[in-house]
């Protein structure tokens, strides 16, 4: 009986690795949970390979059997290495490519910032490669009401904290700024429910700003992400293009810190 080379067996556990990585790879938060015929369907394996996959990977307790069912779901051997990813992660690291990635493609300035109080704290800015651009220095601070950043975190800020916000006495510094308390709670509340907010030259003449929301784990807004340029750029279908741009780096900055519910344009 012929016997396999060492090269045979390594492309075979090499194979079989793959294989593995597939099945888990299937469990998503929208299907956490699979049958052998789910599985044979959602990966293209055979059922009987499946099955000797599911075996090991339940072994190494990376997969489980769903009591009283046919079912299979991830186990705690891949919830503990998923918490070791996230103990190792950090905002401005995991958000560092995808802001330059983001300035690329748009051509614009990249900003990362997060609530201090009421205020917005720039703590990345990754700028474009074009001599006429807008820029904001890493721990810049201006009000929440002034900026697209400061309109996403506020939008998630508890109710009560919120209502004490709009409490405060507001400064317009262009005629576009908006002080107006009722108005504020409007535009916020408008922000909230299209996933992104803007910024309409209200901080500064001539700029404009898209921003979006960036999520922890839990669902919880922690940073935003936006882009600003001269205003006559982020006009007509280049500003829906930007808020699609926009939307979509922060959710995946979101997936990289663990959140994977975010909803992309």
């Amino acid at each position: 009986m012929a016997t396999k080379t060492t090269a045979e067996r390594s492309t075979y556990q090499i194979r079989a690795l793959e294989r593995g990585l597939d099945l888990l790879e299937a469990f998503t938060p929208a299907s956490p949970e699979y049958s052998v015929a789910d599985l044979a369907a959602a990966t293209n394996l055979p059922k009987p390979t499946i099955v000797r996959l599911l075996s090991v990977l339940a072994s190494r307790s990376f997969v489980e059997h769903v009591p009283d069912s046919d079912r299979y779901r991830l186990g705690v051997k891949a919830l503990e290495i998923g918490s070791a990813y996230l103990q190792s992660t950090s905002l401005e690291a995991e958000a560092k490519p995808i802001m330059q990635r983001l300035a690329d493609h748009t051509n614009q300035t990249a900003n990362l910032g997060i609530l201090d109080r009421f205020d917005v704290v720039h703590v990345q800015v990754v700028a474009p490669d074009r001599p006429v651009r807008f820029w904001a220095e890493v721990g810049k601070r201006e009000d929440a009401y002034l900026s697209g950043l400061g309109k996403v975190l506020l939008s998630g800020l508890d109710e009560s904290l919120f209502a004490d916000y709009l409490e405060q006495p507001r400064t317009a510094k262009t005629p576009n700024t908006l002080v107006d308390a009722g108005a504020l709670r409007r535009e916020i509340e408008r922000s909230r429910e299209r996933g992104y907010a803007l910024d309409d030259e209200e901080s500064n003449l001539g700029v404009r700003c898209v921003a979006a929301p960036i999520r922890d784990r839990t669902g919880r807004i922690i940073a935003a992400i936006s882009i600003s340029g001269v205003r006559m750029e982020f006009e007509h279908d280049q500003m829906s293009r930007y808020i699609a741009d926009v939307a979509n780096a922060a959710a995946d900055i979101s997936a990289r810190l663990g959140f994977f519910g975010q909803e992309r344009p």
